[in-house]
């Protein structure tokens, strides 16, 4: 008998929709056919990367989310890699192409030759919102993974939807844990996020308190934008467990 995963989640029961609420509901997760995924986990602040440039508006956005982005990997993603390591859980590991230099051996299909230029209004909403020349002189420049979450030997990195399901069906994986950034953002609709990988039949799931959105100094007290990329995840897109779930989930593999 293959090892399990006993993980408790819930997801957002929509309908009848004038008595809307969470359901709870309990996976046995084969292990090998399970995958734990970090999402964007960029080193902007991080010890081991580029300083925040407060005339940037990039990575998490603005001072609180990235400082919360980098506890979440120290006290959250990492010891749930770790976890899955021990169990024999795969690990895989999302990144954005913006990186591509910084990881040679990662395929990349960014034509480095066209150097993209907004123009009219387009550049001036993104000047206001990002900051002048913002990708070629803000700290996505310098940024690489954060190195607490890595890659830890042969586990893959990639940068596209088609590269990890690749990887992923050749090994029958069928469920991806996600953690990772930004909740609001990345996690749903990047490469490798949840809409691509749901629409390639894959079971996702969200540990909530694994991830933060790109929250101002206004909603970061509330975690608006964090509560409402988890509402769209538990909705629409898959289930969503906690960091504890998942590590007594780990604990309790037999093989």
């Amino acid at each position: 008998m293959s090892a399990t995963l006993k993980l408790n989640a819930r997801y957002y029961r929509a309908l009848p929709i004038d008595r809307p609420g969470f359901e709870p509901v309990t996976f046995e997760l084969p292990v090998k056919q399970t995958a734990l995924l970090g999402m964007h986990c960029w080193n902007i602040g991080c010890p081991d990367g580029p300083p925040v440039d407060v005339n940037y508006c990039v990575d998490m956005g603005w001072p609180q989310s990235t400082a919360e982005s980098y506890r979440i990997m120290v006290d959250v993603i990492r010891p749930a890699m770790d976890a899955a390591r021990k169990v024999g859980l795969p690990v895989c590991h999302v990144e954005a192409d913006w990186m591509d230099q910084e990881y040679p051996h990662v395929p990349s299909r960014r034509d480095r030759t066209k150097v993209w230029k907004p123009t009219g209004r387009q550049k001036e909403m993104l000047e206001r919102a990002h900051g002048v020349d913002y990708m070629t002189r803000s700290p996505l420049t310098k940024m690489k993974r954060c190195g607490v979450v890595s890659p830890v030997g042969d586990e893959p990195m990639v940068f596209y939807t088609d590269q990890l399901d690749e990887y992923l069906k050749a090994r029958q994986i069928e469920t991806l844990i996600y953690t990772g950034f930004a909740t609001d953002m990345c996690v749903l609709g990047s490469e490798g996020g949840a809409r691509a990988m749901l629409a390639r039949g894959y079971r996702c799931i969200l540990v909530r308190d694994g991830t933060v959105g790109v929250e101002t100094p206004e909603s970061f007290p509330e975690r608006l934008a964090t509560r409402y990329g988890t509402h769209i995840f538990e909705w629409s897109l898959g289930y969503s467990t906690t960091f504890a779930e998942f590590m007594t989930a780990a604990e309790g593999v037999k093989h």
